[in-house]
């Protein structure tokens, strides 16, 4: 983060006060909450809060008849990838693999749709994961925690957004993208929900979490990080074709 914030001080891209207002309220509740366990209903109004304000910077056209139903949709599409990141980030070098290959990805295709600001904040959050994963590698010493995961999901949630807005990508492409991310920590959540389990709470049961026991941390990231760049190259071929 600390790397991103003098990236976006030497730029100085036009960044509204709300985006700014939104990133620091739900860093402060997460940093909180990393050092002292919050509700969960505290936790869930910021990132409401947040999230809200992000889409109605970044996504003012979405109005008429189809607004009362797909705001909601998008704010709790919002709320999920703040929190799936934050469920996905239990295994040294996971996360930062995700965020690294994944913003790259799509500052990639945003400069090949002639985007270029929303790329070079993907990119410099890209190139800031990197440094990220030198320290974070296994054996890991440093960590994300609430405050850097919580964040980073915020982050990959408003570029997929305002790359869309401006024409960069359809939605699907982000989806495509963080495919191994969302994919594991929906349907592992559905299965935590469906056993009537406090889904909210820590756990062992995601895909990537049994893998790494069976199988061993260094090896289970190999394998996520081929599945990584295998959805990431497909998206890049299906908007380099114009299929998306």
């Amino acid at each position: 983060m600390s790397g991103a914030v003098v990236g976006f001080l030497l730029s100085q891209p036009e960044i509204h006060p709300g985006i700014v207002f939104a990133f620091v309220a739900l860093l402060v509740i997460s940093l909180a909450d990393d050092l002292r366990s919050l509700s969960a209903r505290v936790r869930f109004s910021v990132q409401i809060l947040s999230v809200g304000i992000l889409l109605y910077v970044l996504a003012p056209p979405l109005s008429g008849s189809w607004s009362s139903v797909l705001w909601p949709l998008l704010v709790l599409g919002g709320v999920w990838v703040v929190n799936l990141y934050n469920f996905m980030d239990g295994m040294d070098g996971f996360a930062g693999s995700m965020t690294a290959i994944g913003f790259a990805t799509l500052g990639v295709i945003c400069f090949l749709r002639d985007v270029p600001q929303i790329g070079s904040i993907c990119l410099l959050i890209a190139t800031s994961s990197v440094v990220f994963l030198y320290y974070n590698w296994p054996r890991a010493q440093i960590f994300l925690g609430d405050a850097g995961a919580t964040v980073i999901g915020l982050a990959a949630f408003a570029v997929s957004i305002a790359g869309w807005q401006q024409g960069a990508f359809g939605v699907l492409i982000p989806l495509l993208v963080f495919l191994p991310f969302w994919l594991d920590a929906s349907a592992t959540l559905a299965i935590r929900v469906l056993r009537k389990e406090r889904w909210w709470e820590a756990h062992r049961q995601h895909f990537y979490q049994r893998m790494a026991l069976k199988h061993g941390v260094k090896t289970s990231l190999f394998i996520e990080l081929a599945v990584m760049l295998s959805t990431s190259l497909l998206a890049l071929l299906l908007v380099a074709s114009g299929v998306l």
